[in-house]
Parts: structure tokens; C-alpha cells; sequence
């Protein structure tokens, strides 16, 4: 679909992988968005779950499984995973829509997270010199249950009523709306963040920070 970018990331040593790792839809987008699930060894035995059932699927080191999902997805496995989200393009939910284009995070994993993280959503102006080419940003925000009513963005105590649970992990996830540049997240626990954003037909995304 509609339009193309070329998508890179740094890969986190197989050292920094592990067996779980949750994720929520990326705001916005109507029709989910693609997973890559990697293997770094022989008889990684991978299970999906979602709202809409379980899937497994047994890989060998160096393969992957791809599969488009929407909504909370928790992701387990016998032995390390990497587990990267992608954005579809543009037209993928609608052949109207103009906000969006591919984009592309890798998950944190479970037990990598922060207590806090300090973040920045770009902005950047447009070939026509229209200062806003990046209009909507969000953060998702993955939480411990215990830490729903302790964490914060930019000092203000999130709203609970935009957790919703990821399936039975003790995980919560929430899609925050914000505007561009830094913001800073704390919580009582740590938590894992996703960055990101939509324009006229462009993204960004990235991750926040793990620790080893």
C-alpha cells in the first residue's frame, strides 16, 4: 500500500533479547500493524496471544514469523525473541487517509524497562516551509498493574480509564497523546515506552531506554 520508507534499526544484542515482550496498536491506525518475531536459536517455540485467540509457531535460529495484529498483543517464548512492530502504509486502513507511512520499533523486553524515561517527539517543517509536517504525536506506555495510578507524564498522573489490560501478563498499556518535543515519564516501577508519530504521509518512531 501506499507509500514506501526504507526502515532501520540498530538490533539489540542477543544478550539484551528476552522471552516476553507486549505491545498495543499504534494510535490511529484502523487496521493494526505487522509484527516480526525473530529467533536466535534452534526450537524457539513462540506464542501470541491477543484478544481475537493464540497463535503458535515453532522457528529456527535466524527465521522470523510475521503476522498483522490490532490491539493489545503479548508475545512469550522458550527462549530469547526480538520482536519489532512496524506501521503500515499510508493507505493500509484507508485509500483516503493522508496522515502516516511505515515505521518501525523494536519491543523492549520484559525486565529491560526504565522507571524513567525522557523522550522527544520530532517536528519538523515541510518541503513547502509549513512548519508542522509531524502533527500527531504518542506514547505507549506499558505498565506493571501495581504502577497504573503511579505513573506520570510530564509530572500529570495518567487518566485510568486509558489502561487497558494486556492479556494476562500484569501489564497495562495506555495510548497517550502529546505534543512535540521532551517529555518526561516516571512511575513507581519500570515501565516500558514506545515513541511516535504521523504526518501528511510520513513517521517517526523509536523506543525508549532499557536497561541490561
Amino acid at each position: 500500500t501506499q507509500y514506501g520508507n526504507p526502515l532501520m534499526q540498530d538490533q539489540m544484542t542477543v544478550a539484551d533479547w528476552g522471552k516476553e515482550a507486549l505491545a498495543l496498536s499504534f494510535a490511529g491506525r484502523l487496521k493494526g500493524d505487522l509484527y516480526r518475531v525473530l529467533a536466535a536459536y534452534d526450537d524457539t517455540m513462540v506464542t501470541i496471544t491477543t484478544t481475537n485467540g493464540i497463535i503458535v509457531t515453532n522457528l529456527a535460529a535466524g527465521t522470523a514469523c510475521e503476522t498483522n495484529l490490532d490491539g493489545p498483543v503479548t508475545f512469550q517464548a522458550n527462549q530469547p525473541i526480538q520482536v519489532a512492530q512496524f506501521a503500515n502504509g499510508t493507505t493500509f486502513d484507508n485509500p483516503l487517509n493522508t496522515e502516516g507511512d511505515p515505521c518501525e520499533i523494536l519491543l523492549s523486553p520484559t525486565g529491560h524497562y526504565l522507571q524513567t524515561n525522557v523522550v522527544f517527539s520530532l517536528n519538523e517543517p515541510d518541503a513547502y516551509g509549513n512548519p508542522n509536517l509531524l502533527d500527531e504525536h504518542y506514547l505507549n506506555l506499558i505498565i506493571p498493574q501495581s504502577a497504573v495510578t503511579n505513573t506520570l507524564v510530564d509530572g500529570l498522573i495518567i487518566d485510568s480509564t486509558n489502561f487497558v489490560p494486556i492479556g494476562t501478563s500484569g501489564y497495562y498499556g495506555a495510548q497517550i497523546s502529546v505534543e512535540s518535543g521532551s517529555h518526561t515519564v516516571t512511575s513507581s516501577e519500570p515501565i516500558g515506552v514506545e515513541v511516535y508519530g504521523w504526518g501528511f504521509e510520513d513517521s517517526y518512531s523509536y523506543f525508549g531506554g532499557i536497561v541490561k
